[in-house]
């Protein structure tokens, strides 16, 4: 493709807030082409989005914690929503697949419930409440969306590659959605990690809608039956889905397999004193986020390895120790 059809869209200038954010931004190549062309063939991507932060600025190394739970998703204790009931709709959804997924996945969903609900009986009520939040329930089991975070370091760059805009049958890893990625950070304790992406897959969980395994200009999350509905619903500008190995402190650390990558840069949803706010806080004006600018960039490594018979719960192998004497299970970079 010749590059004269394609265009740049600058979505986010270079910022310094402090050592927050700073030399950070996105930008969006477009490719013109006319209809047919979906780039399967190795051509260019209909849509390449790019984001990046630079080395020497910060990164928030989120810990496992409660969370606050959004009416409008999660409803009332005497009229709930997303909870168990919800939950069992997706396991049952999930054992009418034509294939071995049709096992792996209902386990899946009942070893971590956290991506598609709320299930009842972990909430408990918010007995008290601080004026800035309208959530009667908190999701009392640790998860990772928590408003518990530490201030590390670290530099990254993601290049979403978006050939097609929807998902198809088959094989989770049989897509042409590709990324170009870099990631390097600490956790707490200055244990050193590096991320490799192998490729993308399109996540075979039930009601998902991912677009290939990269999604660029869409809503996930909440209520929209993609991604946890513990994270608000959010505009993206790209998301991908993938898997590759942890790097710690140059050594490989998930020598027993790969794990669920998930990034995704998206409509900015923490608050300035880094609270997760509910979806009826969405959208959030720049000046009241922790960055001081529309957009950021999450990366999350998920307790999910891939084998054969289908994704299953393995804990991330991280080096970071919590309070319990065990080491964090996952990984949430923002």
């Amino acid at each position: 493709m010749s590059h004269s059809r394609r265009r740049f869209l600058e979505l986010g200038a270079a910022t310094s807030i402090g050592s927050i954010a700073g030399a950070s931004g996105i930008g969006a190549a477009r490719d013109d082409r006319g209809d047919g062309d979906d780039g399967d063939d190795g051509t260019d991507p209909e849509v390449a989005l790019t984001a990046r932060q630079e080395p020497g600025n910060a990164f928030y190394w989120v810990l496992p914690g409660e969370r606050p739970l959004s009416p409008t998703v999660f409803g009332t204790a005497e009229n709930p929503r997303h909870g168990t009931e919800h939950l069992q709709a997706r396991i049952d959804q999930a054992k009418e697949f034509p294939s071995p997924l049709d096992e792996a996945i209902p386990q899946l969903l009942e070893d971590l419930p956290f991506l598609v609900a709320a299930p009842d009986e972990a909430r408990e009520p918010i007995e008290e409440s601080d004026g800035e939040s309208i959530a009667q329930q908190r999701l009392a089991e640790p998860t990772p969306y928590s408003n518990d975070a530490e201030v590390t370091s670290g530099a990254f760059e993601v290049t979403y590659e978006d050939r097609r805009p929807y998902d198809l049958p088959g094989e989770p890893g049989d897509t042409p959605e590709t990324i170009e990625f870099d990631a390097q950070f600490t956790d707490p304790a200055g244990n050193e990690y590096e991320l490799e992406h192998d490729h993308v897959v399109q996540p075979p969980i039930p009601g998902y809608e991912t677009g290939g395994g990269v999604l660029t200009d869409g809503l996930l999350h909440g209520v929209t039956g993609t991604g946890s509905p513990l994270f608000p619903k959010v505009y993206t500008y790209g998301a991908s889905w993938g898997v590759g190995n942890v790097h710690i402190d140059g050594e490989l650390a998930t020598e027993d397999g790969f794990r669920v990558i998930h990034f995704m840069t998206t409509q900015t949803v923490r608050d300035e004193r880094y609270r997760m706010v509910l979806d009826e806080e969405m959208p959030l004006e720049p000046e009241t986020t922790i960055a001081g600018q529309s957009h950021h960039t999450h990366g999350v490594v998920l307790p999910i390895r891939p084998t054969p018979e289908g994704p299953e719960y393995a804990p991330v192998p991280t080096a970071f120790e919590l309070p319990n004497g065990e080491p964090q299970p996952f990984i949430h970079a923002m």
